[in-house]
């Protein structure tokens, strides 16, 4: 592997240069939002299992006095998630750390912490993406029927919510609520309806609850993400994910959650035997799973150019 060295870098090594890096182009990482976290002890393997009883058939005939009920049996589904491995390093030569306007690294290490919850955020939308129940836009037959005009509207959002409510998709405890993961283009056309409600007025400017969010309708809070999941089509198709409580999880291991790892040049080891670099890097043992689709509705739609 390469390390990062002075040259191609002529920003950081000129004689004069304003001190301060422009701000990265980075999203908020939302779509873990609402997820059912949990941590898999260490030394109990790599494959975590979740149960989902079905609930029991309703029992309206009247028992026959002094008998008991008649004894059925409990059946359930298992959902099987298991851990993988991920991480990256950079290679930063101990002179470009010695004389960049960079002190410290400070501004690189900021970066692959970036990269990380880009990482994260992004399998977690990916694999909503996959485990997700589809509504397409317009009640379309297919996704090649989805147009501009086939926005993400309220009435579109009151049927997800139908299903959900249907599918006895359970609502996030003390919050009374739905969660919907959107991106700007599909938010930019549903803040036009008059029934929109902004996150400052029904929260009365206190701090959201979850990150990125932006609005309230029909008891759905509203997450905004620029790294929207998109599909080409006929036009581009935007995937909104609405969901309940416990519809996908989050699990990382005990003692490889995702964190940044630095190792300086003056750490001198048998791979560094000069100690002529520094590596920054950031790794996890990490798994996300959809655990009840009937519960997550991704509503497909178009969206104003």
């Amino acid at each position: 592997m390469a390390a990062q060295v002075t040259t191609g870098l002529t920003q950081e090594m000129s004689t004069y240069y304003e001190k301060v890096f422009l701000a990265r182009a980075e999203y908020e990482f939302v779509h873990k939002e609402g997820a059912q976290m949990r941590t898999q002890p260490k030394n109990d393997g790599k494959t975590v299992n979740f149960t989902r009883h079905t609930p029991l058939a309703t029992v309206t005939t009247a028992l026959t006095e002094g008998t008991n009920p008649s004894e059925i049996a409990l059946t359930a589904s298992t959902v099987s998630a298991t851990l993988a491995e991920y991480g990256t390093t950079v290679k930063i030569s101990r002179f470009l750390s010695l004389t960049s306007i960079d002190a410290q690294n400070k501004e690189k290490i900021e970066v692959i912490a970036q990269n990380m919850g880009e990482t994260l955020d992004e399998l977690v939308r990916n694999e909503l993406f996959t485990g997700a129940t589809t509504q397409l836009g317009g009640a379309k037959a297919a996704l090649t029927d989805i147009a501009a005009s086939t926005t993400l509207s309220a009435s579109e959002i009151r049927k997800a919510v139908r299903t959900l409510k249907t599918n006895k998709a359970r609502k996030y405890q003390g919050r009374g609520s739905y969660v919907c993961k959107t991106g700007p283009f599909p938010a930019y056309d549903l803040m036009g309806d008059t029934t929109w409600v902004n996150a400052a007025t029904y929260d009365n400017g206190a701090e959201a609850i979850y990150k990125g969010e932006i609005g309230l309708l029909y008891g759905v809070r509203f997450l905004e993400s620029a790294n929207q999941k998109t599909e080409s089509s006929t036009v581009t198709v935007y995937s909104n994910f609405v969901h309940g409580s416990d519809a996908f999880g989050a699990i990382d291991l005990e003692g490889d959650k995702p964190q940044l790892f630095i190792i300086p040049h003056t750490n001198i080891d048998s791979g560094n035997t000069a100690g002529r670099f520094s590596t920054v890097a950031w790794g996890a043992s990490f798994v996300t799973k959809t655990l009840n689709a009937n519960w997550l509705i991704n509503v497909k739609t178009g969206a104003t150019a």
